[in-house]
């Protein structure tokens, strides 16, 4: 690394650039990111462009007071006693009577009846607040992936070219290693056959006193009689001759 060289957060910028590079990032993106950061390292009183946030169009509260519920049930009743309590329909200082008892049940009701329709209306509203939050972020994420697609494809290429490239390699020292084994047992197999032909026409000769066929002839310097195999008639002995004369008397 030069002295004079960029650092971007105290990296070297020309290895940022690689591994940006390296991860299929088009060259624009490259220059943007590169620069937004130098941009950024300089201080806040250089300016620079900043891309805004992600801001959701449709307003989601994160709280809603008018779908609180405060709901209490008033009605209660006491147990009556057969042949002891005093039933009446109007009120006195003892008896409160069914009359009261009957519209305290009445405004419980209409409580939860207020109550299920807050409830339903708060769910409603939730429901069409996540409706225009899900289609935000559809428009977002295909935006996106428009982005995306181009770098995928480019890593998908590099990938499938590397694998190619890989498995071209291991067939083709798959193809070196079976020849290399075909022209060594080749070689060997020559080898081998030379040598019995060698032993092979050393063995006649050991067998037959002879020279094996294709061999050539001795040299003349050669002694006499050193290639003779059989005996002549001169060269039998004394006792075969004589046994020979008797038989021709």
């Amino acid at each position: 690394m030069s002295d004079d060289e960029q650092l971007v957060y105290g990296v070297p910028a020309h290895t940022i650039v690689d591994a940006l590079r390296g991860a299929g990032i088009a060259e624009d993106d490259v220059i943007a990111v590169l620069g937004r950061a130098i941009a950024r390292q300089s201080g806040p009183g250089l300016t620079t462009t900043v891309t805004p946030p992600f801001v959701f169009q449709t307003n989601v509260p994160q709280q809603a007071p008018q779908c609180e519920l405060h709901f209490e049930p008033t009605f209660s009743h006491p147990d009556f006693i057969d042949g002891v309590t005093v039933v009446q329909a109007g009120e006195t200082p003892t008896e409160i009577g069914f009359n009261h008892r009957f519209h305290a049940i009445e405004d419980d009701l209409a409580g939860i009846a207020d109550a299920l329709r807050t409830v339903s209306n708060c769910m409603k509203e939730l429901r069409l607040e996540l409706f225009g939050v899900v289609q935000e972020l559809q428009v977002k994420i295909t935006a996106i992936d428009r982005r995306i697609d181009p770098l995928k494809d480019k890593a998908e290429t590099k990938e499938t070219k590397e694998k190619e490239k890989e498995k071209d390699d291991k067939e083709s020292k798959e193809k070196e290693g079976k020849d290399g084994k075909e022209k060594e047992g080749k070689e060997s197999k020559d080898k081998d056959d030379k040598e019995r032909g060698k032993d092979g026409r050393k063995e006649f000769v050991d067998l037959a006193g002879t020279a094996a066929p294709g061999t050539p002839p001795p040299a003349p310097d050669q002694a006499e009689g050193d290639e003779r195999t059989f005996i002549s008639l001169e060269d039998r002995p004394e006792v075969g001759r004589d046994a020979l004369a008797g038989e021709d008397g």
